[in-house]
């Protein structure tokens, strides 16, 4: 975007990034970003480290998370924005998440285990580093013994819905979700709709949840898909939010970062809209 501002999806060692909050900060304030949304899966413990530290960094930072729904038999996130991370009903989630994450990866283990692939749990949990499990963490020990040449690659041979390493989450719909994050103050946001949705169509039914807005501008999004997104958004009322997904463990992470993202006045709105709700659900 010409007029870049702020890049609204970025996660930390806190899920399944490789920088820790801190390193993230410093490096958005190096690219010259003026906005930063810290989305990790399922956590917002980097908000509560980063509310620990000194920081002085000339970088607005934006409450966030990611949250994992099981809708209409496929796995959706939800991005939530200025959230309260000290929200109780919020850390309760976060609690239960990191449980029911932990107990797939058991399952998920196993599964690997019977199909010749030698990796342990144990491995998950360091690989992990007290972050909550996810698929990524797996799929770095896989390529690191030979079973994967890429993190693309461990998906689509063994992590995929479908393959042998997939194991399915406790059911969070996204109804629950936008409850969750309206409840913690913020606004809710379909994540890459154009990656999760081959046929736009299906993403209609969606409309009707609650959500606030759609993450338009996204790496995995052609030209044809965001703009398809960005006149839904239109049509439908709702917000319009953009980053880069940056983890940093895959090869397009780094060309992405700081190309992905939304003006200010887009992310002005945004603000708007949770104060919206803060003011209804204090």
């Amino acid at each position: 975007m010409t007029t870049f501002y702020a890049d609204l999806h970025a996660h930390t060692t806190c899920s399944d990034g490789i920088l820790s909050p801190t390193q993230l900060v410093e490096k958005a304030v190096q690219a010259g970003f003026k906005a930063l949304a810290i989305t990790d899966h399922d956590t917002m413990e980097a908000h509560r480290m980063l509310g620990k530290s000194d920081s002085t960094q000339p970088l607005r930072i934006i409450p966030g998370i990611e949250l994992s729904c099981q809708e209409h038999g496929r796995e959706i996130h939800i991005l939530g924005y200025f959230l309260d991370p000290f929200n109780d009903k919020l850390c309760e989630h976060e609690r239960q998440s990191r449980e029911d994450r932990d107990r797939r990866a058991e399952k998920m283990v196993t599964q690997l285990r019977k199909a010749g692939v030698s990796i342990t749990k144990e491995e998950v949990d360091v690989e992990a580093s007290g972050a909550p499990i996810g698929r990524p963490h797996l799929a770095a020990i896989l390529i690191r013994k030979g079973f994967a040449t890429s993190m693309q690659d461990a998906f689509a041979k063994w992590l995929e819905r479908g393959r042998i390493g997939y194991a399915e989450r406790e059911k969070f719909t996204i109804s629950d979700a936008v409850h969750l994050i309206r409840t913690a103050g913020g606004v809710s946001f379909v994540a890459h709709p154009g990656r999760t949705f081959q046929d736009p169509r299906l993403f209609l039914a969606l409309i009707a949840l609650g959500i606030d807005g759609l993450e338009v501008y996204h790496p995995s999004h052609w030209n044809v898909t965001r703009e398809y997104y960005r006149l839904l958004a239109k049509q439908h009322n709702l917000l319009v939010s953009g980053g880069s997904d940056y983890h940093g463990s895959r090869s397009y992470d780094e060309q992405n970062f700081g190309t992905f993202g939304v003006t200010e006045e887009m992310l002005d709105v945004i603000h708007t809209k949770a104060i919206q709700y803060r003011s209804q659900y204090s």
